[in-house]
């Protein structure tokens, strides 16, 4: 057992896990998380916040998909939902649903940790790719200004 203390992007990390499991493996997502506290449990101090936060970013991602597919689909030209990568797919309908519908971090924040996310998990590609798209979505919301290191500002 580890003596780390479960962080806020531990919670995230989660999060995917369980969305990714729900759109794969086609598992109830109560399930999905149910295991992978468990599974945690081994390498984290669990904080019982942060597991609430990862299920909430769960369902709220899960809920609102198709509001998120479609946000996506309009931004994402000639690569429809269903063609894109399980694992981006999965960052970005996470980010959406913390940065619009939860409103639980600030957006440069959620947007660097989908980032981080798709380097940890995707493909060499990802991280290009998530950022792209989650910079058209967040424009299209009304965060137009971005800056050079790619944060966004209202």
């Amino acid at each position: 057992m580890s003596e780390r203390k479960m962080t806020r992007h531990d919670s995230r990390v989660l999060a995917l896990r369980a969305l990714f499991c729900w759109e794969v493996g086609n598992m109830d997502p109560d399930e999905c998380l149910n295991y992978l506290v468990v599974e945690a449990q081994q390498e984290l101090i669990l904080d019982p916040d942060n597991v609430e936060y990862a299920r909430a970013l769960t369902l709220t991602a899960i809920d609102r998909v198709s509001q998120i597919d479609q946000a996506i689909d309009e931004v994402s030209v000639g690569w429809p939902v269903q063609r894109m990568p399980k694992v981006d797919l999965s960052i970005i309908r996470l980010a959406y649903a913390e940065a619009i519908v939860l409103k639980g971090a600030p957006v440069e924040v959620v947007l660097d940790e989908a980032v981080e996310l798709a380097k940890e998990f995707g493909t060499h590609a990802s991280p290009k790719f998530v950022n792209g798209l989650l910079m058209g979505i967040f424009r299209k919301m009304g965060w137009s200004r971005i800056v050079k290191n790619g944060t966004i500002r209202e």
